[in-house]
């Protein structure tokens, strides 16, 4: 989008040049026959500053020799009926055509004129939520959006970061994350805030995590401070993308660390790379917490061997959930819970989240303390707003037989945040009676507070007691 730009010699007018969005273009053309008197044909202005020498090139290419020229009392009608305040986005100064990377540098953000504010919601950084996307209905998948973000480790150092627009990589053949799974990654999400701000859950917690994952299969570092600005600086050139305040939605960024050079002995990388894609998403399991979901006990597979690679990120850990996973849909079954691998007696994590069971009649929440369970940033969150609320929280050993003293049952993580379990089955072997443990056929009380305690706090609603919000500036 080329943006509504302040005419030089008009500083009351605006013109709006470029390849516009269709919406905008239908709305110009709806309000040029509505009103024609307020609107007219006149060359093209702009300040020469606000386009790059290689980006005017490419934009005479695309902008007639005319441009419509709009007054200040159609500008608000404009940007409510296109419904999208992204078109007024300044672009950036400096853009590389090779390989569609991005400059990182510092942008103008937003076009204003005569103190006109283009969209409540816009902030320094731009406006959430005006990306051409149906809201309402995101659920959780892949959607391309402006640009992810990539840094290289190459002679002992991280290079600059990038911004790149392209959705592919260009990988050696040999490189080790693919031949001996060396590659561990992270999920966060970036939330709006109702003054149009926009906010990331605990990022420093997944910096920490993920250092802790490359640790175990001998990937270096990436420091706290470059990961946290690496996250920020994704979301910011990515903030149309956000989900708007109220939406119930949320900008689920995925940093991803894997070894890019060739190695057909098994030793180490050289060579790493860093990217962070985003995704607007809705909820996991489509209805969120509308409805609880009833999962499956798994015994033909394990998920992680003891001493193994469990507590890290990497992953080969999540391949393993793969048959298991598509197995318990055909049954029925939209989630699987894992048992120990050793004996198949104890409670570990579901597929892709944390186990936490409650007990009201104590006001006891408990999670597995295992060694080969991921550490959820989520589900440290939670418990400390148990805590906060006046519950015990007990991270130990959790027998599947226990599965019955427990009134409710939440499966979390950064994707799902919570998800209430309706039962747990446990098929029968050789014939036999499979078990059935029910918990709360509506979502638990408990549940529901904890849920929507930690997402006001995500959405700021609520004071953020711990600090966990850190804002995209």
């Amino acid at each position: 989008l080329y943006a509504v730009r302040c005419v030089a010699d008009q500083p009351n007018d605006a013109v709006l040049s470029g390849p516009i969005q269709p919406r905008l273009l239908t709305a110009a053309r709806l309000l040029y026959l509505i009103v024609p008197h307020h609107i007219h044909r006149r060359g093209l202005h702009h300040r020469s500053y606000l386009i790059s020498p290689e980006r005017r090139a490419h934009t005479d290419r695309y902008t007639s020799s005319k441009s419509m020229r709009i007054s200040p009392f159609l500008l608000p009608l404009l940007a409510a009926a296109a419904h999208s305040c992204a078109a007024f986005v300044v672009p950036t100064p400096s853009r590389s055509t090779d390989r569609g990377i991005v400059s990182t540098g510092r942008r103008s953000d937003v076009a204003s004129y005569s103190g006109l504010s283009v969209s409540a919601a816009s902030t320094d950084v731009g406006a959430p939520g005006t990306a051409d996307l149906p809201w309402s209905e995101l659920g959780f998948e892949f959607r391309p959006t402006k640009s992810h973000l990539r840094m290289v480790y190459r002679d002992g150092k991280w290079g600059e970061a990038e911004l790149v627009e392209s959705p592919y990589l260009n990988i050696h053949i040999g490189a080790t994350s693919l031949h001996y799974g060396q590659s561990c990654f992270e999920g966060l999400k970036a939330f709006a805030h109702d003054d149009g701000s926009v906010y990331m859950f605990r990022p420093d917690e997944n910096a920490k995590r993920i250092n802790r994952s490359a640790d175990r299969v001998m990937m270096p570092e990436i420091p706290d401070e470059t990961f946290v600005k690496a996250c920020n600086d994704v979301v910011k050139d990515n903030i149309a993308y956000v989900p708007p305040y109220g939406s119930g939605g949320a900008l689920y960024l995925r940093p991803l660390l894997f070894g890019s050079g060739p190695r057909i002995g098994l030793q180490p990388s050289e060579e790493y790379t860093f990217i962070i894609l985003v995704i607007p998403v809705g909820d996991y399991y489509k209805g969120g917490l509308a409805k609880p979901v009833d999962g499956l006990i798994v015994d033909d597979f394990d998920r992680a061997a003891p001493k193994g690679v469990g507590a890290a990120k990497v992953a080969g850990n999540y391949a393993a959930d793969l048959i298991p996973n598509m197995e318990a849909k055909k049954k029925g079954f939209p989630i699987c819970l894992y048992l120990d691998a050793a004996t198949h007696t104890k409670v570990e994590e579901f597929s892709t989240s944390n186990f936490i069971g409650i007990d009201n009649g104590n006001k006891q929440f408990v999670t597995p303390a295992s060694p080969s369970v991921l550490p959820s940033i989520t589900n440290k969150s939670l418990q400390t707003i148990a805590q906060d609320e006046g519950m015990t929280v007990e991270k130990r050993d959790i027998d599947v037989t226990e599965l019955s003293s427990f009134d409710e049952v939440i499966a979390c993580g950064t994707a799902v945040v919570v998800t209430p379990i309706g039962s747990l089955t446990r098929l029968g072997a050789n014939g036999e009676e499979p078990s059935r443990y029910q918990f709360t056929e509506d979502v638990g009380e408990t549940t529901r507070r904890l849920y929507d305690h930690v997402r006001s706090i995500q959405n700021g609603e609520v004071e953020d007691e711990h600090n966990w919000n850190i804002k995209v500036q």
